[in-house]
C-alpha cells in the first residue's frame, strides 16, 4: 500500500455493508447540499442563495447556520462542472488524508477548515463590510495541501500534467488568488488562504511532514536557557550562603559563639538544618 494508515481509521458505520467513513459522510453532505439547493432554487428563487450565504452581521445576529452552509457551491451550470471536480478531489484526497490521521483528527480539520475561516469573516465584517460570501472552494483546496504537506513528492496527474502534490498546491494556490482577485473578491482570497493555512499547520502540528521542527527547537532552545538560568542563579545563592557561613564560622573561632547576634544564628540554624537534610538523603 503506497500511504500510510491510522489505526483510528475505521468507519463510521455501516450501511448495507458498505463501510461509510467520515469523507465518504462529507462528500455525501456536499452532494446533497449541492441537490437540495439547487431545487430550492428552482422552487422558491434566488432568494435561497442569499439564505444559506455567509453574511458576518446577520451571522453575529443569531443566524448561526451560516457558519457552516457557506460552503454549498451556487447550482449554476458553469459551478455544476466545478463542483463534479471539487468532489473528485475531495473524495480522493481527503480519503488519504483521513487514512493517515485517523476519523477523529480528520473530522476535527475538516470542522476547522469550516469553521475557522468563517468566524474570522464575522469579526473583520464588524469594521470591513462584505458582501454575502457562497462556496466552498476554499476548504477542499485546504484538505488538498493537508494531503500534499503528509506526502509532498507524490506525483500527481491533472489535466495530463504531471508534478508533485507539494507543487500542485503552489500552482493552484497562484491561479486561485488571480481568479479571486480579478473579481474582487477578498473574501473568497482570504478563505482560501485561511484554509490553506489551517491544512498546512494542522498537519504539520500532528507531525507530518518534518512536523513544526522550527517550534520544537525554538521551545526547547528556550527551556535549555530557562534551566541554565535556574541552575546559576541556584549556585550563586549556595555560593552566597556558604561565605555567610564561613564568615559566621570565622566570627565564633576567634570571638566565640556569644559573639553571634540574632540574624547570624538563624543563618547558622538553617546551615544546620540543611546539613542534616542533606546527610539522611
Amino acid at each position: 500500500m503506497l500511504y500510510e494508515r491510522s489505526e483510528d481509521y475505521r468507519p463510521l458505520f455501516w450501511l448495507q455493508g458498505y463501510p461509510v467513513y467520515v469523507n465518504t459522510l462529507v462528500v455525501c453532505l456536499n452532494i446533497l447540499g449541492f441537490v437540495a439547493t439547487a431545487l430550492a432554487v428552482s422552487v422558491l428563487g434566488l432568494g435561497v442563495i442569499d439564505w444559506i450565504s455567509l453574511s458576518g452581521y446577520r451571522a453575529l445576529h443569531g443566524e448561526i447556520w451560516r457558519l457552516v452552509t457557506y460552503i454549498t457551491f451556487e447550482p449554476t451550470p458553469p459551478n455544476a462542472l466545478a463542483f463534479i471536480f471539487a468532489m473528485g478531489f475531495l473524495f480522493n484526497f481527503g480519503r488519504q488524508v483521513e487514512e493517515f490521521v485517523g476519523r477523529k483528527v480528520y473530522a476535527q480539520l475538516y470542522i476547522a477548515l469550516v469553521i475557522i475561516p468563517s468566524i474570522l469573516f464575522c469579526f473583520v465584517g464588524l469594521v470591513w463590510p462584505q458582501e454575502p460570501y457562497l462556496g466552498g472552494y476554499g476548504t477542499i483546496f485546504g484538505v488538498f495541501v493537508a494531503f500534499a504537506t503528509i506526502y509532498p513528492g507524490v506525483q500527481i496527474n491533472i489535466w495530463f500534467v504531471n508534478l508533485t502534490a507539494k507543487w500542485w498546491v503552489y500552482v493552484l494556490l497562484a491561479a486561485l488568488s488571480v481568479a479571486y482577485v480579478a473579481y474582487h473578491d477578498l473574501i473568497g482570497l482570504g478563505g482560501l488562504w485561511c484554509d490553506a493555512a489551517i491544512g498546512y499547520g494542522g498537519m504539520r502540528l500532528i507531525g507530518a511532514g518534518r512536523g513544526m521542527t522550527w517550534l520544537t527547537d525554538w521551545l526547547e532552545e528556550r527551556r535549555t536557557e530557562r534551566l541554565a538560568r535556574e541552575r546559576n542563579f541556584k549556585i550563586v545563592q549556595e555560593r552566597k550562603a556558604t561565605e555567610s557561613i564561613d564568615a559566621i564560622l570565622e566570627k565564633i573561632s576567634k570571638h566565640g559563639v556569644g559573639s553571634l547576634d540574632a540574624k547570624e544564628r538563624a543563618a547558622l540554624e538553617r546551615a544546620r538544618t540543611n546539613l542534616l537534610k542533606r546527610d539522611q538523603r
